[in-house]
């Protein structure tokens, strides 16, 4: 999967962490994948079904797991139109 939103070598300390990471993610209603390729994990994100909650939530767990907040920059602008 080729995108713009990812998380780059994301440690895991256990399986359930791993899979919180991935229940966040996928309680996040505009986000419509979220798969791991490698030592990283892509987002599919449907920018038309953007809120600002799911900003918010998105913000969250980028700073949990480490993810580069840039990236949610030009989403920033979406939900600011």
């Amino acid at each position: 999967m080729d995108s713009p939103f990812f998380f780059e070598g994301t440690r895991y300390w256990s399986e359930g962490d791993e899979k919180a990471h991935f229940d966040w993610l996928g309680g996040i209603a505009c986000i419509r994948d979220a798969r791991g390729e490698g030592r990283r994990v892509f987002l599919a994100i449907d920018r038309d079904a953007l809120t600002a909650h799911d900003l918010l939530e998105l913000k969250a767990v980028y700073r949990r797991y480490g993810g580069d907040l840039r990236q949610l920059e030009t989403l920033e602008e979406d939900t600011n139109a």
